[in-house]
């Protein structure tokens, strides 16, 4: 052999040995870190700031689940443990489900995607309440949160007894918050309809739908339907709890909070388990691919879902020069997946909150990688816990060196940064007397997008009842302040309240408005207003938005109550 071809040859030898060597140590090292990671969340959960009840973790790289745990206890009363098969509701991580369902139904299609018109699709019957949304929203419109319409937050909690098609139908009747495609504005419901859309699309429910397209085909066999989950049903369930106060002992949520969901199973109603979110963490890593490497939805499609398409508020980010890293680039919303940086790598993510569950899930495309967490219960702000293990575990896909310890992580987001103190609108006092006979206020009132609500009293205690929707109702109460009044929830929503501002008409009480989160406007219901009646307070098509982009929407002024509604699918 020539003397040239030897030395090559060693030189090739040598490489080999040396990139074989470094790849050995790369994998030791990813094994004494995910150790050291293990005892740092067990550190984790006992911190004095937040303790947790618990916690399902789970991490994916270049194909392999190389980490998936429980933590704590998934029943107080039991004190049964979370383990790696533990169910957990994931919230609005189900949007990119969604979006990952439509991905595989518009790929086989060529006469439709995701700019083709809603109407086009669900008929020339659908319409939004004015002319140029009508005509140009879109299906990316709807998962990208560009619609601009209000989002009925009280609506999505007290749960709407109807199916999606009766859902598309009451849209036309959805108001106002920004104009068209000029603001990024969060909404659970356009999600839900993105789900009829899939309906029309393919022919068969939602439900039938994921589990035929998606569900089975990764091999994620313990994914189920919050709405459905029964738990005396023997399922490896988790029980939420919350607290009152940071102080206050957990109370575990009412199982009839999840009835709303069903609706909006398309939005937030998943449920799963560290080991089915590997599976769906490696599927989105793998460009559509099952664990057998099928193709299960195109990666041109799906890719399309994790790519920024609207620039999103800047509400936290946590860069220099008060934070040691770039820990939280936000760079936009794409199609049920927020797109950003960690550290200067790109970063696709998206939380949850549904019933006491909140999860978040990261994805790290260049290095394969990606995190689950979800946790039942937490004294505190349960996305300091996410964001910490988040990028403990962030760290190691990337090959960083940790930059948070057990004190700082116990402490976090300080010492780095305090979170501003609440600047809650003061609340009016209750007062013992109305401002006129409480009879005057029984009756059915009705808004055309919202149901109906029904005001009774009570002969024996003397007390206004409401109900409203699926699982809201409670008692009304009076204020010091005239024509206001205070909506105490009882039941599955204990402990939410919010202020009602009275309309008085010809001496009669004509109308009951909740005060809304702004920019959405009131929710108003209207006496004896019955949703089969025709819509006579507003021309063919309302000037509410039009292309010059200018507001015409009344946004309230007046404060929101001091507590809006606990359990908000929405989780940002």
């Amino acid at each position: 052999m020539p003397k040239m071809e030897i030395a090559i040859n060693l030189v090739f030898a040598t490489f080999f040995i040396s990139v074989g060597g470094a790849l050995h140590r790369s994998s030791s090292d990813q094994q004494q870190r995910l150790q050291e990671l293990d005892t740092f969340i067990q550190t984790l959960m006992t911190c004095e700031s937040r303790p947790i009840v618990g916690l399902t973790v789970s991490v994916v790289k270049d194909g392999q689940t190389i980490f998936a745990k429980g933590y704590g206890q998934r029943d107080l009363q039991t004190g049964q443990a979370v383990d790696n098969t533990t169910l957990f509701g994931v919230g609005s991580i189900s949007k990119s489900f969604t979006s990952a369902l439509l991905a595989a139904i518009l790929g086989e299609r060529e006469d439709v995607s995701w700019d083709t018109v809603l109407t086009d699709i669900l008929g020339p019957d659908f319409r939004f309440k004015d002319e140029f949304r009508t005509k140009e929203a879109t299906l990316r419109d709807l998962l990208a949160h560009k619609t601009g319409l209000e989002s009925l937050g009280l609506a999505i909690d007290t749960g709407l007894d109807i199916d999606r098609a009766e859902l598309a139908r009451r849209i036309r009747y959805f108001r106002q918050a920004f104009p068209f495609r000029t603001r990024w504005h969060y909404n659970n419901f356009m999600y839900t309809l993105a789900g009829h859309v899939a309906e029309k699309l393919a022919g068969k429910p939602y439900e039938t739908l994921l589990r035929e397209r998606l569900l089975q085909p990764l091999g994620m066999r313990d994914t189920v339907y919050l709405a459905d989950v029964v738990e005396e049903g023997g399922l490896n369930f988790a029980q939420t709890y919350w607290t009152h106060n940071q102080t206050g002992p957990f109370v575990p949520y009412n199982p009839e909070n999840r009835r709303p969901v069903r609706l909006h199973l398309p939005a937030g109603g998943v449920v799963s388990n560290a080991l089915d979110m590997a599976r769906y963490m490696n599927f989105h890593l793998s460009g559509g691919m099952d664990a057998a490497g099928r193709l299960v939805v195109p990666e041109d499609t799906l890719r399309q879902t994790h790519t920024a398409d609207f620039i999103m508020p800047v509400y936290s980010e946590r860069v220099g020069p008060d934070w040691p890293v770039g820990a939280d680039m936000l760079h936009g919303y794409g199609l049920g997946w927020m797109s950003g940086y960690y550290r200067g790598h790109r970063r696709i993510y998206h939380s949850g909150l549904v019933t006491g569950f909140t999860s978040l899930l990261s994805l790290f495309p260049a290095v394969r990688g990606g995190v689950f967490t979800s946790v039942n219960g937490v004294r505190g702000q349960s996305k300091d816990v996410h964001n910490v293990i988040h990028h403990q575990i962030s760290d190691i896909l990337i090959g960083k060196d940790h930059w948070l310890n057990t004190t700082t992580a116990c402490s976090y987001p300080q010492p780095w940064w305090t979170r501003p103190t609440a600047n809650d609108p003061v609340m009016p006092e209750t007062s013992d007397e109305f401002p006129r006979d409480k009879r005057d206020y029984e009756g059915v009132y009705g808004n055309r997008a919202a149901g109906t609500m029904t005001i009774s009293l009570n002969a024996t205690d003397g007390k206004l009842y409401f109900r409203l929707g699926l699982i809201g109702h409670g008692v009304l109460m009076a204020t010091d302040h005239l024509n206001v009044l205070k909506a105490s929830f009882e039941g599955p929503l204990t402990g939410s309240t919010v202020l009602v501002d009275v309309k008085v008409q010809n001496g009669l009480v004509f109308s009951l408005s909740f005060r809304s989160k702004p920019p959405d406007p009131d929710l108003l219901f209207e006496r004896n207003l019955k949703l089969t009646d025709p819509d006579t307070t507003n021309p063919k098509w309302d000037g509410c938005s039009n292309t010059s982009g200018a507001i015409h929407t009344v946004l309230s002024s007046r404060g929101i109550s001091i507590v809006f509604i606990l359990i908000l699918v929405m989780f940002l």
